[in-house]
């Protein structure tokens, strides 16, 4: 009994420490807790967020698919409406002859080969009203064999098919209908249906019905709904159902009351569920895509997390007061013993709390997840995007000057030193890797060849594809010269030695001096050409220096056949400043280095003049046009007193050829603006006006005409077509003519499509524009 007053009296006497320790053990256990439950809390809420923005990009990438396949239906009916036998059937009467049966025959050609080409358009066909006919790709009958034996539509009589099919008033309508034929009992389909003559919907003579697989859409839509495990409804313009789920748990009729406006999101409780619900409507063809998914299965990964986490914080509680209490009672040591034998309990028994903060992150970062392979997928273009610009900024057609710190953050570009050289790989014997020569193993052998470089680059610089058979390398060194080339060999002898013993690939390296700063990469990019150019002399499979090529005695000059093609290249598009940095390098090549021999230099000059007489003769330049030409070559060697006069006068030459070509392009391109804009004036009547009309008349390509057009004046061919034509308009209503015989005048089908082709452009009706200048005339 007085054992257990003494243990009580220590418990009382250390009470005081045990409180202390336990509180602060408490206190600490609940630091997770408090941070759990904060994280909790922001990962509901982003979760929320980002369930309504992952949902809204579905749907967007859903219509952006479906769009594709509509715009196909409306070019085809476009293609249809207009088609010119079409509308002489429709307007012509009932006959029998054989001229009449001919005429539907052969539209009957022209809608089988536009069907051909359209897996998503399941059938189709064309009403005539004046003949009670209807033409399919493979038949021709009337309306009561079609809608008996051919397409039974389900829930419809004969003359409801009719009157609200075939002959009612639709402007690229969309239904949904149910049929049934011989061999299938019932079929869901979309039916697309356009009253014709299209535009004229107060005089309608037919309609073109196109039948759309419902499957194709359905196969889409089932893949987003397996996403995130909710419903999608597609509506038309009208808000009517085209295609719903089979099993719907939320009725359509309750959903349709939400939808106001182009798109929006909300969150609504039905039959006692939280549901979130998005949509959008698409401007192409009106269709509106309705999206309906549990809140439940969103916050159901944080309810597991938020359960774990109250479990394993009452597991470490209570295991954090047992170890206190029995500590406590077991030893009276001071307070830093106490503490420093609980924080070891702690970090024995409270590893759980920060696994949980880790599963959280791991949460996180799944949740996230979908947004990260987003940008992993335009991660993937970066690496041919920086290999287009390297290519271009080695060939001198960057502006080194406007480059930013942007610039290269964006393509990921991080040149460290000032330094800098280039490395030209030329695949000159890979017939023991490659059996059959073909595009896929050049390929991969390319693919070999860039991995390998990048290793043995190790982050001092770049490779990137040029051509074919050959890969450049460029380096960026630092200071040290002698570290600099000791890279560039060691890289030089390890690339030769692996693609040859291991990928029995033989190579040969063409390498340029080092150079400072970045805009001499186009002159180092030069050197390694040349040097590469003296395998014909050392030989394949060879580490070509330019550093040993310059130094050498010159019993001939060098002129490779890269840099003639270059130089032709550059003169031909007008190119002042990079034709004359090409000559420049080739004469400082060959006469600043080592001296030519007077024959060797009167043979190079030569070689320039020849090319410079092939440019002119293929540009049909007159000589005379030139200050300082000569059609002797031999004039301008032996006319000048030193090589470097000799020069400048073919190099002034051939910068007079570059502006004449320069100007020429501006001239013609002044002349070509005219003729379209003239052929626009006088032909703006014609409904037939457009590109390809104005191609066919200059007897010149579309695509050409577009880009040029775009690229001169800014705006495309049709924005300058519909500013003329609304110009004639508006002076033709301070005329008094009629709307309709105005929209014929300028060039449209009917006074619908000036009326709102017109209010687009000037904000108002041609009726009200004819009120204004009424008013300032009374004024």
């Amino acid at each position: 009994m007085k054992r257990e007053l003494g243990l009580f009296g220590k418990w009382r006497k250390g009470k005081s420490v045990f409180i202390t320790l336990l509180s602060s053990f408490i206190f600490v256990f609940m630091v997770p807790v408090s941070i759990g439950s904060v994280v909790y809390l922001e990962i509901e809420d982003i979760m929320v967020r980002n369930a309504y923005h992952s949902n809204s990009v579905m749907l967007e990438q859903l219509k952006y698919v479906v769009n594709s396949e509509t715009q196909e239906v409306d070019f085809l009916m476009h293609q249809i409406a207009f088609h010119p036998k079409q509308q002489l059937l429709m307007q012509q009467g009932e006959g029998t002859s054989s001229s009449d049966i001919y005429s539907f025959i052969e539209f009957m050609k022209e809608l089988t080969r536009y069907k051909a080409y359209n897996t998503f358009i399941e059938d189709m066909y064309v009403y005539f009203g004046n003949t009670d006919t209807i033409l399919t790709p493979s038949m021709k009958t009337d309306s009561f064999t079609f809608f008996n034996s051919i397409y039974k539509y389900s829930h419809m009589t004969l003359d409801e098919f009719r009157s609200n099919i075939l002959m009612g008033n639709h402007n690229k309508s969309y239904m949904h209908t149910v049929l049934s034929t011989s061999t299938v009992k019932e079929e869901n389909v979309i039916t697309f249906v356009q009253s014709l003559p299209f535009g004229e919907y107060n005089h309608r003579a037919g309609s073109l019905v196109i039948l759309i697989n419902e499957d194709e859409i359905r196969n889409m839509l089932k893949e987003v709904e397996g996403l995130h495990q909710g419903a999608i409804y597609v509506l038309n313009r009208e808000k009517e159902l085209l295609i719903g789920p089979e099993d719907a748990k939320v009725p359509y009729d309750y959903l349709k009351k939400f939808i106001s406006g182009d798109s929006g999101n909300l969150l609504t409780n039905v039959n006692n569920e939280d549901m979130f619900i998005s949509y959008t409507t698409s401007s192409e063809n009106g269709w509106i895509y309705l999206s309906v998914f549990p809140k439940s299965l969103v916050l159901k990964q944080v309810h597991q997390v938020k359960g774990w986490s109250i479990v394993s914080v009452g597991l470490c509680l209570l295991l954090g007061i047992f170890l206190c209490v029995h500590l406590t009672r077991r030893h009276y040591s001071p307070i830093r013993e106490m503490v420093k034998l609980i924080s070891q309990g702690r970090l024995k028994n409270s590893g759980e709390p920060e696994d949980e903060l880790k599963l959280i992150r791991e949460t996180m970062l799944s949740l996230f997840g979908k947004e990260d392979e987003l940008e992993n997928k335009l991660a993937n273009q970066l690496p041919m995007i920086r290999a287009h610009f390297l290519s271009r900024l080695i060939r001198g057609q960057v502006d080194t000057s406007t480059i930013t710190v942007q610039d290269m953050e964006i393509l990921k570009l991080q040149f460290q030193y000032d330094w800098f050289a280039t490395m030209i790989i030329e695949i000159e014997d890979s017939t023991r890797f490659m059996k059959e020569d073909s595009e896929r193993e050049w390929i991969l052998l390319r693919f070999i060849l860039l991995n390998l470089s990048n290793e043995l680059l190790a982050g001092n610089g770049y490779v990137f594809e040029e051509e074919k058979n050959r890969i450049v390398v460029l380096f960026n060194l630092n200071g040290q010269f002698a570290e600099a080339e000791q890279v560039i060999q060691d890289f030089g002898k390890g690339l030769l030695e692996v693609m040859r013993d291991r990928f029995k690939t033989w190579i040969s390296l063409g390498i340029s001096d080092r150079h400072a700063g970045i805009g001499s990469v186009t002159k180092c990019y030069d050197e390694a050409m040349i040097a590469l150019s003296y395998k014909i002399i050392r030989g394949s499979e060879e580490i070509l220096y330019y550093s040993e090529v310059k130094t050498k005695d010159q019993s001939f000059y060098r002129f490779p056949k890269d840099l003639e093609v270059q130089l032709t290249n550059y003169t031909k598009h007008g190119d002042h400043q990079n034709a004359e940095r090409l000559l420049n390098s080739l004469y400082e090549l060959n006469f600043s280095h080592n001296q030519l021999s007077p024959e060797i230099g009167k043979w190079f000059f030569l070689d320039l003049q020849s090319i410079l007489i092939k440019l002119m003769e293929s540009l049909r330049f007159d000589y005379s046009q030139f200050s300082d030409w000569h059609m002797d070559p031999n004039k301008v060697w032996a006319e000048s007193n030193t090589s470097e006069q000799a020069f400048i006068r073919i190099k002034s030459t051939y910068l007079e050829v570059c502006d004449l070509v320069k100007e020429d392009k501006t001239e013609h391109g002044e002349l070509l603006y005219g003729r379209i804009i003239a052929l626009i004036e006088v032909e703006y009547g014609d409904n037939n006006l457009g590109l390809a009309m104005i191609a066919e008349r200059l007897h010149l390509n579309p695509i050409y005409i577009s880009s040029f057009y775009k690229k001169h004046c800014g705006e495309n061919i049709t924005e300058t077509i519909t500013k003329i034509r609304i110009g004639h308009a508006k002076r033709l209503l301070a005329e008094g003519l009629t709307i309709q015989e105005i929209s014929l005048r300028v060039g449209y089908a009917s006074n619908i499509v000036l009326t709102k082709i017109f209010k687009k452009i000037e904000g108002i009706t041609p009726g009200k524009y004819r009120e204004q200048l009424d008013n300032r005339k009374e004024s």
